[in-house]
């Protein structure tokens, strides 16, 4: 196959939809990332950020429209094909997500003996390396996940989402739970990491002051559609009232007025 031009953007999803019951919660999503760009979306609870990124992992099976990476449709992959997709991804899951009964070194090697068949030896060292590269010091490798802070699982899941040298890199809500000094901490480390990797990013999040930091561009979904993008240094100014009351935290405005009229 074919390398996909330059132009050609490394994610691209059009009119997907996904409807959970009679809870319509994706009702036209569009956006796309261009390749070794970083993008962010924002919005608020329930608003679909969670399952457009479950959509494009292949997580969850979208009713309709199209999800392409480097230009190839992804929605519907199954089997190997999917499992291609997937390793082209790493992700930082909201919360971390850590195994409980695997040492942090195992954690952080998971993907890379899972999926991508790699000998345990091998896994360890590439892990350590990972680590490293996210401020972690070696002699924390073998203890058990619940030994750590909150900010250093935090690094962890980091680092197992960095470890295989990924592509795309996805994040989920990645400063939720964790205090200012250590959500600038990991801020910078996400920028650090997707600059050296040369990865595409996307990132979901509610932390106004993350999105402005990590992303080149903000695109905000309301009532399952993307009802704004544009570069994150225009999101303070974009004239749009709904995106406005969102970044300023107002409690008037046409979110809570459609909240009424529900």
């Amino acid at each position: 196959m074919n390398a996909p031009g330059k132009d050609v953007p490394k994610i691209s999803v059009s009119g997907l939809h996904k409807r959970f019951g009679a809870h319509q919660v994706l009702a036209g999503i569009d956006l796309e990332v261009a390749r070794g760009k970083s993008l962010a979306i924002i919005g608020g609870s329930g608003s679909g950020k969670s399952v457009t990124i479950k959509c494009i992992l292949g997580l969850l099976k979208p009713d309709s429209g199209s999800i392409r990476i480097d230009g190839q449709e992804t929605a519907g992959l199954s089997g190997t094909a999917r499992e291609q997709q997937l390793a082209k991804a790493g992700m930082l899951f909201q919360g971390a997500a850590l195994f409980d009964s695997m040492t942090v070194w195992q954690n952080v090697a998971f993907g890379l003996i899972q999926a991508h068949r790699m000998p345990p030896v091998l896994a360890r060292e590439k892990a350590l390396a990972a680590m490293t590269k996210v401020g972690l010091e070696e002699k924390i490798a073998d203890m058990n996940p619940a030994e750590l802070s909150g900010g250093m699982q935090k690094r962890v899941g980091l680092a197992r989402a960095i470890a295989p040298e990924p592509e795309i890199l996805f994040f989920d809500e990645p400063t939720t739970g964790l205090d200012p000094i250590m959500a600038g901490i990991i801020n910078e480390l996400i920028i650090e990491r997707v600059r050296e990797l040369g990865a595409t990013a996307l990132t979901i999040t509610h932390d106004m002051k993350s999105a402005r930091r990590v992303a080149d561009s903000i695109a905000m979904i309301y009532q399952g559609r993307i009802i704004w993008c544009g570069p994150a240094a225009d999101v303070d100014h974009s004239g749009n009232p709904y995106v406005e009351q969102f970044i300023m935290a107002k409690s008037e405005g046409p979110i809570v007025l459609d909240v009424l009229r529900a």
